[in-house]
């Protein structure tokens, strides 16, 4: 078993068959996450997606990888041109229909799978066995079904880590190749595929180490002979490793650092390392019993400094018995041996040795859950027989069975902003609480919104969003003074941010002090030019006399945004507003069918305001001068807001453009019934002579 793997050119006894092996096992990946193709834009898709205008161009495909444009720009300091180039693809095929986005995403998984099935294949051919190809298809399944997947297949944004698991998986394949043939179509092939997972994702960057533990554990390759004879594949891994982080530095260098988003911010050492500790354990239970995952881990667990902390002891006595266990293993059962490593080593640049936004994620295990593969193939090859085939079947069962129930189901919290948040209730965190809080400050229950921000604040006073958050909520309320402390709390912690500044704009134009709020809206031009409508909010105070508010209006024939200058109560949901940004701008840009998929994805994501929404629709067919629809579109805003009397008077101009003046009429005296100084209607009836 501990033997070289034989042959890296493998395949079942025949080619019809290895396509029946893939075919089968496309259509169980498939069916596993067909679930996941009606959920929605949710969580940091709003930044990720909705809220990168770059996404809309071909064009800024060469600018993510100079650095221009990217993460970098809407998310974090994070140089990943090769995921923001497959969104912008993404978008020139479905503009922002998150279908298509998931869609992609499933399509992803599917190859990683098939690729994990000739990944394993090539690295169990010189096992022997009646069953192996049975065996081997098992543990791609595995792979295929397992529900740590969900976070970055059911979620747009969770495609960095099953995108860079594509290239790093190929390469993987392409290094097995090479090992067979030293070709320099192998060697460049390797090399181009690891360069392109480190461009998805910086994880890859464990890739050489990954091979050549693989060299020393399974193919016993100890000697310095061996990797100096080998010494090619190696020294071209470590040339584009440094390659990657040159370019990386490049790309980044003139990116400030936003050092209070990262997650250990203000914190020492110690308590990063004790801290961090934890997850280990919690780590791989997840990858053996993936039950109770949440999509944010941030103040799940404790902040630990000390081995005297009792939370401490557990990880580190696990991590010391687990070592112990691989290096026990590592001739009785090398695989198990490898697999405990693989973990740990792949894990490594998303624990905290360098800073980052997250404290853990189960995404970060879309990689490491390979290793569980890897032991459950080896073990039964190992242990299988005649007389435990019913134990081992009723094991694979039940793990399947299992896998296959936890995987559908988390797909469904994935499906809405508030089915997810929702998911995470009764557990800790501060992103968690900031999130439950903006459901109920969308339903108008401030006060239960206020007790959520105020508890994510207890676990990390830092959070930006809590206390922007809580600002916004007290501003509603009335209680100026205190909203004031807490987004200028949320101004100081992060001074790049445009949201906070944002929420102090409109707490000094609420208040009347409009020389304040356009001075917040003109520091927003220079770091986020026209961020949430800042720049019409700017213009139109700039236009008014001191001490008044700017406009509330929501709509009129020139299809005005949808989301109001000054925010009502309603109006506390970013991916609202960004979908609502996205389909004005479209409609400015005359791309009317992409407005009309996100307004229609509006309806469904804020049904509330799907008067408006229909409204807007009706506009976009007006102007390809497609009347009948938008007649129907106007009827359907009235039906859903009957005092609505935009809609009446964009429904009276349609019948107008189409000759029906008496209809028109008829119309434009029902809006100015509804309302007597109605302007618009009055205007187009005088033009009638009527």
């Amino acid at each position: 078993m501990a033997g070289k793997s034989a042959k890296a050119e493998v395949s079942p006894k025949s080619p019809n068959k290895k396509i029946q092996y893939f075919v089968f096992l496309a259509l169980i990946a498939f069916a596993v996450y067909a679930n996941s193709l009606s959920n929605g834009f949710v969580f940091d898709d709003e930044s990720v997606v909705l809220g990168d205008p770059s996404l809309a161009k071909l064009s800024s495909i060469p600018q993510y990888f100079a650095g221009q444009e990217g993460f970098q720009k809407v998310i974090g300091r994070y140089y990943r041109p090769v995921v923001s180039s497959s969104y912008a693809i993404d978008y020139a095929i479905w503009g922002l229909k998150p279908f298509g986005f998931h869609l992609t995403n499933v399509i992803i998984h599917i190859v990683n799978s098939l690729l994990v099935f000739q990944l394993l294949m090539m690295l169990f051919a010189g096992m022997q066995s009646k069953f192996k190809d049975y065996i081997i298809f098992l543990g791609a399944a595995l792979f295929a079904i397992h529900p740590i997947h969900t976070e970055a297949v059911a979620w747009v944004s969770g495609r960095t880590d099953s995108l860079f698991f594509t290239f790093f998986a190929a390469a993987f394949i392409f290094y097995m190749k090479y090992k067979e043939d030293s070709s320099d179509k192998n060697l460049i092939l390797t090399c181009t595929f690891y360069f392109l997972s480190l461009l998805s994702k910086e994880m890859a960057i464990t890739f050489p180490v990954v091979v050549i533990l693989y060299e020393m554990i399974i193919n016993r390759q100890f000697s310095l002979k061996y990797f100096l004879k080998e010494k090619f594949i190696y020294i071209a891994l470590a040339v584009v490793s440094l390659l990657f982080l040159l370019v990386r530095w490049y790309a980044l260098k003139n990116v400030p650092e936003r050092l209070s988003y990262n997650y250990f911010y203000g914190k020492d050492l110690a308590t990063t390392f004790f801290t961090m500790l934890q997850t280990i354990p919690y780590y791989f239970k997840m990858v053996l019993v993936p039950y109770g995952m949440v999509y944010h881990y941030g103040g799940f667990m404790p902040y630990l400094n000390s081995i005297a902390n009792i939370e401490a002891i557990f990880p580190v006595c696990f991590i010391i018995a687990l070592l112990a266990c691989a290096a026990l293993l590592l001739k009785r059962a090398p695989w198990v041996a490898y697999s405990i490593l693989f973990i740990f080593l792949t894990l490594l640049p998303v624990l905290n040795i360098i800073p980052t936004l997250n404290f853990m994620a189960d995404r970060f295990l879309y990689l490491p859950s390979l290793a569980l593969s890897f032991s459950a193939i080896a073990l039964v090859f190992k242990y299988y027989s005649p007389k435990r085939k019913t134990a081992v079947y009723t094991v694979v069962s039940v793990l399947i069975v299992g896998y296959l129930y936890l995987t559908v189901a988390r797909n469904g919290d994935w499906k809405t902003n508030d089915t997810l948040f929702m998911s995470a209730d009764g557990k800790p965190g501060s992103v968690l609480y900031v999130n439950i809080g903006n459901i109920y400050a969308n339903k108008q229950d401030f006060d239960k919104a206020a007790m959520y921000y105020r508890k994510a604040l207890d676990i990390r006073s830092e959070t930006i969003l809590a206390n922007c958050n809580l600002g916004k909520v007290l501003m509603v309320k009335g209680n100026e003074d205190s909203a004031y402390f807490y987004m200028n709390k949320a101004y100081t912690l992060d001074t790049l941010s445009p949201e906070p500044m944002l929420s102090l704009a409109l707490l000094f134009a609420r208040t009347k002090k409009n020389d304040e709020a356009i001075a917040w809206l003109e520091k927003i031009q220079t770091i986020s030019p026209g961020y949430m409508n800042s720049k019409q909010m700017l213009d139109e105070l700039k236009g008014q006399k001191p001490g008044e508010l700017p406009s509330m209006d929501q709509g009129n024939l020139h299809m005005t945004p949808v989301k109001p200058v000054m925010p009502d109560k309603s109006k506390l949901n970013p991916v609202v507003d960004s979908l609502e940004r996205n389909s004005y701008q479209l409609y400015q840009d005359k791309k009317y069918d992409k407005a009309i998929g996100v307004l229609k994805q509006l309806i469904k994501t804020n049904p509330s305001s799907s008067a408006s929404y229909y409204n807007n629709i009706g506009m976009c067919y007006l102007d390809r001068d497609m009347y009948d629809d938008a007649v129907k579109s106007f009827e359907l805003s009235i039906k859903e807001k009957e005092d609505f009397t935009d809609a009446y008077n964009n429904l009276g101009y349609t019948y107008q453009k189409r000759g029906n003046i008496d209809k028109a009429v008829e119309i434009y005296n029902k809006a100015i019934q509804i309302y007597p100084d109605n302007a618009d209607a009055k205007r187009h009836l005088k033009e009638l002579g009527r």
